[in-house]
């Protein structure tokens, strides 16, 4: 009984020893896997000069994924297949100009404030920061940043060579952008009278005189003329708020339609 015992007992050292040096075996694979990773990652970093952050968002993964894979000194796992896969696909290809997949999944909530129609009246505040009831999602602008964007719907024809009925107008505030309307510049501008106020889309023209021409681009012959404002102030007319009066209220950046 007792060499039954010894033999047993030895036979379980063997096995246990076998595992031992069989986890010690896979413990370094799953290191060496893991270092060879980290070096691709950081590679990728050096090259596109992008954060372990960007470079996660840029294949749609948390951020969290790589950067705790990258300064967890203390972790040991490595990168599924998965995830070395989707970083191949975008950040390895030869001779293709990659598209910027950061910016296509990563998207910013833009108040979509109302709709925008010439002839329509409406209370005033359009570009409040009371919270709208809707919004959308639009991907960042680099051109306009930390500039608050609103979005609106168009309707009617008034300007349906550029934006048909039904198109959403993303625009941002002249106050917030710190600079003038120019010539060509699609804008929305405000029409205030008696309380109510009219925004309307058109393109902007700098007149010679100073004056503002403000541009239908409709199909409909009803909007064929340019509304003019003057630079002249009528001091005959009393500013009472009962006179129509225009302001050029945002500039359009983008703008979302079917084809």
């Amino acid at each position: 009984m007792r060499n039954i015992a010894n033999y047993a007992s030895a036979k379980m050292r063997r096995d246990l020893n076998d595992l031992i040096c069989e986890n010690a075996h896979m413990s370094k694979d799953v290191r060496t896997l893991r270092s060879e990773q980290q070096n691709y990652i950081d590679g990728i970093k050096e090259r596109t000069g992008k954060s372990y952050s960007a470079i996660a968002r840029a294949i749609g993964v948390a951020p969290s994924t790589i950067v705790r894979f990258m300064d967890d000194a203390a972790s040991s796992h490595s990168l599924s297949a998965k995830t070395m896969e989707k970083l191949k696909v975008v950040f390895d290809l030869p001779n293709v100009s990659t598209p910027n997949i950061e910016h296509l999944l990563y998207s910013e909530p833009v108040a979509l404030a109302g709709s925008i129609q010439a002839g329509v009246w409406q209370d005033t505040g359009l570009f409040t920061p009371q919270a709208p009831p809707e919004y959308i999602m639009i991907a960042p602008d680099e051109r306009y940043p930390g500039v608050r964007r609103w979005a609106f719907r168009v309707r009617g024809d008034s300007m349906d060579k550029l934006y048909p009925d039904g198109t959403i107008v993303v625009a941002v505030s002249f106050f917030d952008l710190c600079r003038q309307p120019k010539t060509g510049d699609k804008v929305i501008a405000i029409r205030k009278e008696h309380g109510l106020e009219e925004a309307t889309l058109k393109e902007i023209e700098m007149l010679d005189d100073g004056s503002v021409a403000l541009w239908p681009r409709s199909t409909n012959p009803r909007f064929s003329q340019a509304i003019i404002i003057n630079n002249t102030i009528d001091e005959n007319i009393p500013d009472d708020g009962c006179h129509g009066d225009y302001r050029i209220e945002a500039l359009v950046i983008q703008s979302i339609r079917r084809e």
